[in-house]
């Protein structure tokens, strides 16, 4: 399991059924040591990032991480000889508008906040939230494009996932709402009245406050960190009904990150300092 640090600046591993202390891959040992955050490429261990959000891994094992406030797309790659070396794939370190149809190399972000792969992997798509859209970076050409927000607007799109039809779905931090872009380019509210609040029930009428990440469960189900009400919500495409997830004993502060694998949900509850990992609920 890999893990960001907002706050601190690294990039972390547990190992498979050991959840003990992970392991510092990138950036500093320290999360309070001088200089955590900051901008540097090269050996993992003396690279800085600044506000780092997520990351996603491709079928090379190569790791791609969102630096916010570096305004790019980082790479995290491990070499021949077993050291890990830091690189930037995409942005300028600094804010930048939403070019279209740009090499990775002089592309500009505000902002990134999110990064995901499409069906095939063979695509970046990354929530570009300071520039309002979603963009996508193909990995054999470099070439950056503008997937979404161009024309039918978004409302701070904080994650980007892929349903089971590999439709792009987006969701939105200040919209309060789960959208999806439509093959022609229009995006439809899935799931959100837009107001904020905790009602579930009817998917456009139920609402979020400030949610934060999403991640597609095999079934088609998509879970959402609704961080400022620190819950969990559920939108199920087959009965278009939102619920909250029931979690027992825990209770969340914040939560910003959520992750299916296999039938366990990993959830990143970034106030209480701990990741959680449930058992998915059966349908």
């Amino acid at each position: 399991m890999w893990i960001v640090e907002f706050d601190g600046g690294r990039v972390l591993r547990c190992e498979p059924n050991d959840f003990g202390d992970p392991s510092v891959i990138a950036g500093p040992e320290s999360a309070t040591e001088p200089n955590a955050l900051g901008y540097v490429d090269g050996p993992a261990r003396s690279a800085r990032f600044n506000k780092l959000h997520n990351l996603v891994i491709d079928a090379e094992d190569v790791l791609y991480l969102s630096d916010h406030a570096n305004h790019s797309v980082r790479r995290l790659i491990q070499t021949t000889d077993g050291e890990w070396m830091v690189d930037t794939y995409a942005g300028q370190g600094k804010a930048g508008p939403a070019t279209n149809n740009v090499d990775r190399r002089d592309a500009t972000f505000h902002e990134p906040i999110s990064v995901t792969l499409d069906a095939e992997g063979n695509r970046l798509l990354i929530a570009d939230i300071g520039n309002q859209v979603v963009r996508s970076i193909d990995l054999s050409s470099g070439l950056v494009t503008t997937l979404a927000g161009r024309t039918s607007k978004l409302k701070d799109p904080r994650a980007v996932d892929l349903d089971g039809n590999r439709r792009l779905l987006v969701l939105e931090r200040n919209g309060n709402r789960l959208r999806r872009v439509e093959s022609n380019g229009d995006i439809t509210t899935l799931a959100g009245s837009g107001k904020k609040g905790t009602a579930d029930g009817d998917a456009k009428q139920a609402s979020f406050n400030g949610p934060k990440h999403m991640d597609v469960a095999p079934d088609g189900r998509v879970y959402i960190a609704d961080d400022v009400n620190h819950l969990v919500r559920v939108y199920d495409p087959e009965t278009d009904v939102v619920q909250t997830l029931n979690l027992g004993e825990y209770t969340l502060r914040r939560p910003h990150g959520v992750c299916v694998r296999g039938d366990q949900l990993y959830i990143a509850d970034s106030f209480n300092h701990r990741i959680l990992r449930i058992p998915l609920p059966k349908k």
